[in-house]
């Protein structure tokens, strides 16, 4: 007894019941209410770590593809575009074609390279596979790397760190013009595809329903999946984000102003680009199911080949286009780093600190994670990352148990 009280404990506090003013210490209101909590709580934590996991994929590839537009801002500057023909070195002239050759060449082609046991392929993929991604066959053939990609990349992660090294409130500056320049650019590029012929075969293409394709789960899938990138669902990014506002900040207000915007803005880029695909089934007698590719690359098939039929200022309009992609690659980058850094910091506060050093050496640990993306098989790695690691399944299941902690969790 003399011990315990020695040391500032006396056991007759555990034995009185509280008296005076003190509050009693709140207990469950039910039985399953503690086992519900401890639940939220575990689908919570793992739903974070799940948002920065994906995040961590994401954000692994992210400047790839903003090198890959960069590439195509340079390559625009020219006069001849140089994806518009076969007579470059990196073109095999057996299968190529320009979509501009007479009946008689276009059958001479497709003979030559069913010979050879060939698929004839466009000016444009093999600029695209050949000079751009210099792909090769096999993932497992890295085949060293593309310096020039490599050297864009850098630039991309350059830019990324200097919009975030003095934290949030300098970052916004950037964000704001990310943010708003688009829509100056997809606005040109709607009045010039409303304006070419065939465009409302593009548009009735865009808004006609297809119902026999609803009842595929592929199809559901990728139309999750593109929602949830759309609105930033799932990353963990919003959350960080909204984590410098005020404590009560009106976060319903701001979210659905966002949902609003975003989606208004998804529709306006659907007209934007459907006039232009309408315009390039016309031209080339095709179906626009025919001309739009799956894949990741795919804004580096079917403008480039826009760009190259386009009767007048093609340069102004490819460099405007391969442009907006780059900032919304950068705007995107931006924000989803800054998530997870303020994941991290949360996590080991005393990186506060040192956010210069901490916040650079994050930039390079990424930059170093995705230089194997800019190599020769950088195109097979960086579908397989985007397919499995960062959308799909793995991004529907975090976001599932995301709602599920919040409606059951913090709801209750």
């Amino acid at each position: 007894m003399e011990r315990s009280k020695e040391n500032g404990l006396d056991p007759k506090m555990h034995d009185e019941p509280p008296h005076g003013d003190a509050p009693e210490r709140g207990q469950w209101s039910g039985k399953f209410d503690f086992l519900m909590s401890m639940i939220a709580y575990a689908v919570g934590l793992g739903v974070g770590i799940g948002n920065v996991v994906i995040s961590f994929m994401c954000i692994a590839y992210f400047c790839v593809i903003v090198s890959w537009a960069l590439y195509y801002v340079i390559a625009s500057f020219n006069f001849t575009f140089p994806w518009e023909t076969c007579a470059n070195y990196w073109n095999n002239r057996t299968n190529c074609i320009t979509g501009k050759e007479t009946i008689q060449e276009l059958a001479r082609i497709k003979a030559s390279a069913l010979r050879l046991k060939l698929t004839t392929q466009t000016s444009v993929e093999q600029y695209w596979e050949n000079r751009v991604l210099q792909q090769s066959d096999d993932i497992a053939e890295f085949g060293g790397i593309q310096w020039e990609l490599f050297g864009l990349m850098v630039v991309a992660w350059l830019i990324v760190y200097f919009a975030l090294w003095k934290g949030i409130t300098e970052a916004r500056k950037f964000v704001y013009f990310c943010a708003l320049f688009p829509y100056f650019l997809i606005a040109v590029l709607l009045i010039r595809g409303l304006t070419l012929p065939g465009a409302g075969t593009g548009i009735y293409y865009y808004l006609k329903p297809n119902i026999t394709r609803l009842m595929g789960t592929q199809v559901w899938m990728d139309a999750g999946t593109q929602v949830f990138y759309s609105y930033g669902v799932g990353f963990g990014t919003l959350i960080a984000l909204g984590s410098h506002n005020k404590f009560h900040h009106n976060c319903v207000r701001d979210a659905i102003a966002m949902c609003f915007i975003n989606g208004s803005t998804s529709i306006l880029a659907g007209f934007a680009i459907f006039s232009v695909l309408g315009y390039m089934s016309v031209t080339a007698g095709k179906d626009i199911a025919d001309i739009v590719k799956p894949g990741v690359g795919l804004a580096f098939l079917v403008y480039p080949e826009v760009a190259s039929n386009l009767p007048v200022m093609r340069q102004f309009f490819a460099v405007l286009f391969f442009l907006m992609i780059t900032i919304l690659g950068l705007d995107s980058q931006v924000c989803m780093v800054e998530g997870l850094f303020t994941a991290i910091e949360d996590r080991f506060p005393i990186l506060r600190r040192h956010k210069k050093t901490s916040l650079g050496l994050t930039c390079l640990f990424f930059f170093l994670l995705s230089i194997p993306m800019v190599t020769k098989s950088g195109a097979h790695w960086l579908t397989i990352v985007d397919a499995y690691g960062a959308s799909g399944y793995a991004l529907l299941f975090v976001v599932f148990w995301e709602v599920v902690g919040i409606a059951h969790g913090i709801g209750n």
